[in-house]
């Protein structure tokens, strides 16, 4: 199947590739673009044009519920594009302002903001997929609104729904499908919806000013980098894209084999009063049971004390019935990537977020030594000498297991992946950490993640990256200006050639050197042997480290990220432990 899918999507990008490209050309009055598949009307911003809620495959409704996703319909007359679509099922227990308004079953849309300029040549392409653990989020919230990034970078900026939940990542491998009577994979629907997305751009995108033969980066935060990572890996996006960003990718998180999926599956099915693999059954079920049976299968089935399953219980599969290697690290390490200018890093206190969700009380000593002796038994020694505990009294050891997990899940392995493409012999990564609080609007997390406020938490970024605050009401401190207008540099540069820099700044010295106002040289991570190299955003000054918590992350080098020890079994005793706060 993943070989005749490849097939299928090359088949379609042969046209897209031929395709003359017209320089772009500022719209008439009514906004409007006649795409393959119809007109549309767009909108004007101040800062940008808007077209909004574009069809980039049928909806997914009825017999294409778990279906890979199909081209859409064309339509006659002028399509209105100048409101948001839903976002796809979901409850979304994310910040506000990274949920979507309403939901539906039908949300296969994408959102596009193209720059206000006098540019004679296309725009370079920046699509982002969100983040929110494949079960949550959409690429119509409120914090990834492109108006101010397209200005700013002056590239057309594409914003994209997927499947979540079981609608998206429901895996019961190669089956027939009793709508068609043909073989379909059920498997990685959601990352099937990105890749129709992609092509959607490439096909398309000229029509709106864009560069769709050199210049598509396509970009993703969490789950969103994790389907970059994927994306990078397999051979039916290859053609889709020609570089990436990667923000916050936890790497070490493992996606879902088919022995892991089905049992997600059964359950789902369990709770619907339908056999497992009966589609029949389970296209019948109202979106809304299937969404409640998707969030309770997931309690019951995943571990909820384990560390690595609790972050993820939806997401990719991986294994034989899949183009999805079953070992995604190794497979990295090995050279099987596609070599593509890439951007990737993560911010400060990953971990945080996380580890206060998991553990909503104080941790304490006690249970802070039993669960790291369950989670890594071979490597405790050395793992609580490097993250000691605090032996204050009633110190909270959450404090220091979010540093041990941003470093493991997070950073470290960022570096591991980047130096491994470079030791292949590609270089053109580029690394960086984020380090900066909101200094005026830390309550934008929302009143259920006050563990983030003053914090630079995951997703920490993204107000930095999009520049939305304003659309929240609220507004950025002149350091945070400052430090926006760098950021917005290096991202306008790399989606424009490749490289972050401003063309000319190719010299490690440089950064060492520079003068007052001088924008630090970004190098690449691997610039010169026996180091690397990381560009350090922070609120009091960007700079660029050298080996940035080398020695944490060759502990977890020796770990190995990729092996991890089950928690099931604890005994009862010391979850009560772990959990009392002892």
């Amino acid at each position: 199947m993943a070989a005749s899918r490849t097939v299928w999507l090359l088949s379609f990008l042969t046209l897209a590739l031929f395709v003359t490209i017209e320089a772009y050309i500022p719209f008439g009055k009514d906004y409007i673009v006649d795409t393959y598949y119809g007109r549309l009307k767009g909108f004007e911003l101040e800062e940008s044009y808007a077209f909004w809620g574009i069809p980039f495959a049928r909806p997914p409704v009825g017999n294409l519920r778990f279906a890979e996703p199909q081209r859409p319909l064309g339509w006659t007359g002028t399509r209105d594009a100048t409101a948001h679509s839903p976002g796809c099922m979901q409850e979304c227990h994310e910040p506000p302002v990274a949920c979507p308004l309403e939901i539906n079953e039908d949300c296969l849309y994408l959102d596009m903001w193209i720059p206000k300029s006098n540019r004679s040549e296309p725009y370079p392409v920046y699509i982002f997929i969100h983040g929110g653990n494949f079960r949550d989020g959409s690429g119509t919230a409120l914090v990834y609104d492109g108006r101010f990034l397209a200005q700013e970078s002056e590239a057309i900026i594409v914003t994209i729904n997927y499947r979540l939940e079981a609608f998206g990542w429901l895996f019961l491998g190669n089956m027939i499908d009793p709508a068609t009577g043909t073989e379909m994979s059920l498997v990685n629907q959601g990352l099937k919806d990105q890749q129709m997305a992609f092509l959607y751009v490439k096909e398309n995108i000229h029509l709106f000013g864009g560069d769709p033969k050199r210049q598509v980066t396509i970009s993703g935060q969490s789950a969103g980098a994790q389907s970059i990572g994927i994306h990078l890996l397999i051979d039916s996006s290859d053609a889709l894209f020609d570089q990436a960003i990667q923000y916050s990718n936890p790497f070490t998180l493992a996606f879902k084999t088919k022995k892991d999926g089905v049992a997600l599956a059964a359950e789902v099915a369990k709770l619907l009063d339908c056999d497992t693999y009966d589609l029949v059954c389970l296209r019948s079920k109202d979106a809304n049971d299937l969404l409640a049976a998707s969030r309770a299968a997931a309690t019951k089935i995943v571990n909820p004390v384990e560390l690595l399953q609790a972050f993820e219980p939806w997401g990719p599969g991986v294994g034989q019935e899949t183009e999805v290697p079953e070992e995604i690290i190794p497979s990295f390490q090995n050279g099987m990537g596609q070599h593509k200018p890439t951007m990737l890093g993560t911010t400060r206190e990953e971990g945080r977020l996380f580890i206060w969700l998991l553990f909503q009380n104080r941790l304490g000593n006690l249970g802070y030594r039993i669960f790291l002796r369950a989670l890594l038994s071979d490597f405790y020694r050395e793992i609580i000498q490097m993250y000691p505990t605090d032996n204050t009294i009633g110190a909270d050891q959450r404090e220091i297991l979010a540093e041990l997990t941003t470093d493991y899940i997070f950073h470290c392995i960022n570096v591991n992946i980047s130096q491994a493409v470079g030791n292949q012999g590609y270089l053109n990564y580029y690394h960086y950490v984020f380090n900066a609080v909101y200094e005026n609007f830390p309550d934008a997390w929302g009143p259920d993640f006050e563990m983030c406020w003053g914090h630079v938490c995951h997703a920490g970024d993204l107000a930095y990256v999009f520049r939305t605050a304003p659309l929240g009401n609220y507004s950025h401190s002149p350091r945070e200006i400052k430090m926006m207008d760098e950021m917005a540099a290096h991202l306008s540069n790399f989606l424009h050639t490749g490289n972050p820099n401003t063309p000319g700044s190719e010299t490690l010295h440089e950064k060492h050197q520079a003068l007052p106002g001088d924008k630090p040289y970004w190098p690449r991570i691997q610039e010169k042997a026996n180091n690397y190299y990381t560009m350090y955003y922070n609120e009091c000054g960007n700079s660029v480290l050298t080996n940035y918590r080398k020695k944490f992350c060759e502990l977890w080098d020796a770990v190995d990220y990729y092996k991890v020890s089950p928690l099931n079994s604890i005994p009862e005793e010391d979850l009560q432990t772990i959990y009392a706060g002892l």
